[in-house]
């Protein structure tokens, strides 16, 4: 695919905006509306990419979607919330890798660990995927304003899946019934969130080595709660 200028377009780096296939069964005045959700969220997308967050203007996004700057703000209160809700569309349809690793996950609690982060982060590979992910890091820093907002709210789903195989290894007589739950699923949250920032940052960096990475990581994190 060729933009207005010929160049090729890079491959949207956040997961697809896609709408949901069971809205068949909607009215139709109603799978319209997702219809248009979704195309303003993916033309939001290319613009926080190409353009940057802070340059972007939601009458940017009404400008290429050929709709009215109401249109949009009927869709979206602001800027900050068109954020929120590519952030929740990619982490909904990451869920099917994150459920993957928990119905089979590698019999090291490190490996099944890093494997979680991987699936967290295998889209992020090409130079305007990086890209685009500074962007986004960048204005979630700057918009996370409280404690509970919608941002946590959405890392309290990745955060879910941690627990889980962390009560998964627990049960499965690998980790202490002592270990902390809440105290290590953040300590694991955060290395993910670094390694997110430095696979985003560096040229060198891959999905791959970020999963070595946090093997190594979550092995010294858990190793004093490993059961032999």
């Amino acid at each position: 695919m060729t933009n207005s200028n010929g160049a090729r377009r890079a491959r949207l780096p956040l997961r697809e905006v896609s709408v949901n296939q069971d809205i068949n069964s909607l009215p139709l005045r109603d799978r319209k509306r997702l219809q248009q959700r979704a195309a303003l969220l993916k033309i939001a997308l290319r613009l926080f990419r190409d353009q940057g967050f802070e340059n972007a203007r939601m009458e940017d996004i009404a400008r290429i979607a050929e709709v009215s700057v109401p249109t949009v703000y009927n869709y979206f209160a602001n800027k900050r919330e068109v954020l929120v809700e590519l952030l929740k569309q990619d982490r909904h349809d990451a869920q099917p890798l994150y459920d993957k690793v928990l119905a089979n996950p590698p019999q090291s609690p490190a490996e099944a660990l890093a494997s979680l982060i991987h699936a967290n982060v295998a889209i992020i590979r090409r130079p305007a995927d990086k890209r685009l992910w500074r962007e986004i890091l960048s204005a979630v820093a700057k918009s996370h304003d409280r404690e509970d907002d919608s941002f946590e709210a959405n890392h309290r789903v990745f955060m879910g899946y941690i627990d889980r195989l962390l009560r998964h290894f627990i049960e499965a007589g690998k980790l202490s019934p002592e270990l902390p739950l809440d105290i290590a699923a953040d300590v694991i949250f955060a290395i993910n969130s670094q390694n997110l920032r430095h696979l985003a940052s560096s040229e060198r960096s891959s999905p791959e080595k970020v999963r070595e990475l946090a093997r190594k990581q979550i092995g010294f994190v858990l190793d004093r709660w490993s059961v032999n």
